[in-house]
This record gives structure tokens, C-alpha cells and sequence, in this order.
């Protein structure tokens, strides 16, 4: 069957497509395990806790494709894709820490039951903090380098930084993580065939794949996110051209208000300001 259309889980819908179902847990698995420091036997048996795809969140601004799980010790883990990194996403990946931190205390409960909780970012470009592949940040000492809690745990996967490590010497562990985000990042169906040579796990991921690019259906969510990204990207455009201009404006009228009350000819602050004649006599 022809396929119809090329894939890269760069789309948050079909990352969790791939990652976030039921029947691919140990896709997931795989992943995880050269991400986190846990053994695997703990991360085997993860439960997802949201295998639903609702419409509302393909389309909607508000819509957050993400892969939340637990581990057998509790552990809550919430993966999510951003193509392109801004200045706001360390805060809102710190509050969605935090929110999903606390919403798992019961009323009556003491703090020690609250749960380990790590988000894991895939960043597409942009990201400035480091220069590392794989970052993770911790509440520490900041003189003696200890970990205050290890309930806290925020990853960062930098995709831009793929090619930059490709001839470098890596552990095994490493060199499977390397190998997930070249697949994660990558549109190319040859570059895909050929890490999936190399573990049953990417196979599994690319047969996924494969049949989804055959698949009408698939198509039209798969795009449909793709166009909720790029509307986004505008939204945020515009929104910064406005506050530009409406910050040029407030300046404008504020020189003028300083200029009139230097008693400085009207027709001159307009030249000199850009307002209008009516505008300055306003003030």
C-alpha cells in the first residue's frame, strides 16, 4: 500500500502515537531506560495515564500532547515534545512539576506520601540552557552540590545538539539514547530503516510508523497538529509585533506629555513623536 505522507516524531501527536499506547509500553520502556536512573525491572509493568487521543487537544490552542505514566514505586513521569524552545518553558515545565506533584497528596495525607515526580523535555531547537544532549536538574546545596530531595527531576533532550555528537566515543547507554532522539528527530525513512536494524524496540517504533503513513486517517491528525504548531508559532509572532508597537506608542505619548509640558510647539512634538495633532492635545 502507497504511503501518503512523512513522519517525524518531532509532532507530539505522532510521538505519542508511537510511545503513548498500550501496545508499545515497552517501546516506552526502552526509551526510558536510557534516560532515567532507575533499574529496569522498576520501570517494567509502567501504567500510562492517559492512552486516550481526545480531538479537542489536536486541534485546540489549549491542547497538550503528552505521555504521562507511573512506575510500580509511584514514580510519576510526564514526557512531552516542544519543537521550538522560548523563554517561558523553563517556568512552565517547573509549574507542571509542581502541579503534578501536588495534585497526587490526598486530603488528610502526610507529605511523605507524596510521589517522585520527573518531566522529560524534548527540545527541537532553540534550547540555550546547555550544551548537552541529555541535561537533568535537581533541587541542590548550592555550595556542596547536594541533592536537597530526589522527588524533583526535570530532563532535557536537545535534539539540535544530534549530529554536533555523532562521531563521538559514547557508553552503551549513551549511544542508545543517541540513538532514540536521531530517531525521535529524523524524517528520513532510510536513517529510521537503519537504526531499526539495530534494536527490536525501533523496529517495533518504525512498523508503527510505517502504518500510519499508509493511513488516511492518520494523515489528517498527524497534519492537523502540525498546523495547530504553526498557528501557534504565529499566534506568538503577532502577539510580540503588538506589545512592540504598543510599547513604541506608550513611549510616543509619554515624550509628548514631557514636551507639551515644556510648552514645545504642537506641530514640532507631532514631527517629532509620530502622533497626531489631536492625540498631543488629548494629553
Amino acid at each position: 500500500m502507497e504511503k501518503l505522507f512523512k513522519i517525524t516524531l518531532r509532532n507530539d501527536y505522532a510521538f505519542k502515537r508511537v510511545f503513548g499506547v498500550e501496545e508499545n509500553k515497552d517501546i516506552l520502556q526502552d526509551f526510558l531506560e536510557c534516560i532515567l536512573d532507575i533499574p529496569p525491572e522498576t520501570i517494567a509493568g509502567l501504567e500510562l495515564l492517559d492512552k486516550e487521543f481526545h480531538r479537542d487537544s489536536i486541534t485546540d490552542k489549549t491542547g497538550v500532547l503528552d505521555v504521562k505514566l507511573r512506575l510500580k514505586n509511584n514514580t510519576i513521569i510526564d514526557i512531552e515534545i516542544q519543537n521550538r524552545w522560548n523563554s517561558e518553558f523553563a517556568q512552565r515545565t517547573i509549574f507542571y512539576w509542581a502541579k503534578m506533584y501536588t495534585e497526587n497528596l490526598k486530603t488528610g495525607e502526610v507529605y511523605t506520601k507524596l510521589p517522585k515526580c520527573i518531566t522529560i523535555n524534548i527540545v527541537g531547537e532553540g534550547f540555550n540552557l546547555n550544551n548537552l544532549i541529555h541535561s537533568e536538574y535537581n533541587v541542590v546545596e548550592k555550595h556542596l552540590n547536594d541533592k536537597l530531595s530526589d522527588k524533583l527531576e526535570i530532563h532535557f533532550l536537545n535534539l539540535a545538539k544530534i549530529e554536533e555528537q555523532e562521531n563521538i566515543e559514547q557508553d552503551e547507554k549513551k549511544k542508545k539514547l543517541y540513538n532514540w532522539l536521531k530517531f525521535i528527530e529524523t524524517d528520513d525513512r532510510e536513517v529510521r530503516n537503519m537504526l531499526a536494524q539495530e534494536s527490536p524496540m525501533m523496529a517495533k517504533a518504525n512498523t508503527t510508523i510505517e502504518i500510519m503513513e499508509m493511513s488516511p486517517k492518520e494523515k489528517w491528525l498527524y497534519e492537523s497538529r502540525m498546523k495547530y504548531e504553526h498557528d501557534k508559532a504565529s499566534w506568538k509572532h503577532v502577539g510580540y509585533q503588538e506589545g512592540i508597537e504598543q510599547g513604541a506608542y506608550q513611549k510616543a505619548l509619554e515624550t509628548a506629555a514631557a514636551f507639551k509640558k515644556l510648552g514645545i510647539d504642537i506641530d514640532k512634538i507631532a514631527q517629532g513623536t509620530g502622533l497626531s495633532i489631536q492625540e498631543i492635545q488629548a494629553l
